[in-house]
């Protein structure tokens, strides 16, 4: 006779646990994965380890809990408040101010000087700060400077209204690189090398090339030569009054230089230019071997009808 099978054989009993054990492993990966890439609070974590821990309340009702009060604190709400302060707060005082520290901190004083002035901040730079002699390649020193000011320039791009760089030469019987090539070239070397740090948009730069003939010192001595090749940065500000006198003379002599307004007798004798804080009487600094035109005898040639340039003698009071 056959013997009956018992039932529940004595070796297949254990096995549902082997099957639990590798679910709880699962999940304990899981929820390790989970921390892994998440951002978690510590105060949160610990809440939720105690709970673990203790077995007693609801683990739900702890993380919103602690989530209100870290979104309810007062040192949170003062740091927002704080940071977006701060940035409204940044205009071009400050970027003058963050201007002047960084070139004395980078010991170039006498090689680079930093002006404020009603239409923004003017900076001037020795031609050596940027570039070697008779070349337009931008050195190592200069990209670092450059890289220094656009940090600056990103803070107040909202406030800038234009970029001006200007190459300047002098006058030198040694050589013969182009002068305007040169001074152009220099120039278009500081706007490209500023856009590709990428500090405010492209159509807020101006270029200019002016060679030997806006010096600011006269040419008869080395050091005065060396003054004179230099580059001019110019920041203007949108928030300018352009109903202002002085902003209107200094717009136009950044634009047409200090001979623009020269000073004539009124039989249209020897006219001296001048610089704007300068006397009439007082010496030129600009080149005494041109001859310059004044403002009144290029009006002279213009036609009477245009708008905006003089007033009818039958109008005048």
């Amino acid at each position: 006779m056959a013997r009956k099978k018992s039932g529940g054989g004595g070796d297949s009993g254990p096995n549902w646990m082997d099957t639990y054990g590798d679910m709880i492993t699962l999940i304990m990966c899981f929820f390790v994965l989970l921390y892994s890439m998440s951002n978690m609070d510590e105060n949160k974590w610990q809440a939720i380890a105690q709970s673990f821990a203790t077995g007693k309340g609801d683990i739900i009702n702890v993380v919103v809990s602690n989530e209100e009060k870290v979104d309810k604190t007062e040192e949170a709400v003062y740091v927002d408040e704080e940071s977006t302060e701060d940035a409204e707060q940044i205009d071009f005082e400050d970027f003058y101010t963050y201007l002047k520290e960084a070139v004395s901190s980078a010991g170039l004083d006498e090689s680079v000087s930093v002006e404020m002035a009603k239409t923004g901040v003017y900076m001037k730079f020795r031609d050596s700060v940027f570039f070697a002699g008779d070349s337009d390649e931008l050195l190592e020193e200069g990209q670092y400077i450059l890289e220094i000011i656009c940090d600056g320039i990103r803070a107040v791009d909202d406030h800038i209204l234009s970029i001006k760089v200007s190459g300047h030469t002098a006058e030198s019987s040694g050589s013969d690189v182009n002068e305007w090539r040169l001074s152009s070239g220099r120039a278009d070397s500081v706007i490209n090398y500023m856009l590709s740090l990428d500090c405010c948009d492209a159509d807020k730069f101006q270029s200019a090339g002016y060679g030997k003939y806006r010096p600011v010192v006269a040419n008869d001595t080395p050091e005065n030569r060396s003054i004179n090749r230099r580059v001019e940065i110019v920041f203007v500000r949108n928030d300018v009054d352009f109903e202002d006198p002085a902003v209107i003379e200094e717009l136009f002599e950044l634009e047409f230089g200090s001979s623009f307004a020269g000073y004539s007798d009124s039989e249209g004798g020897e006219v001296v230019t001048v610089a704007p804080s300068e006397e009439p009487d007082s010496p030129s600094r600009n080149d005494p071997d041109r001859e310059y035109v004044s403002k009144d005898d290029v009006l002279s040639t213009l036609p009477h009808d245009i708008p905006g340039l003089r007033e009818d003698e039958e109008g005048e009071e």
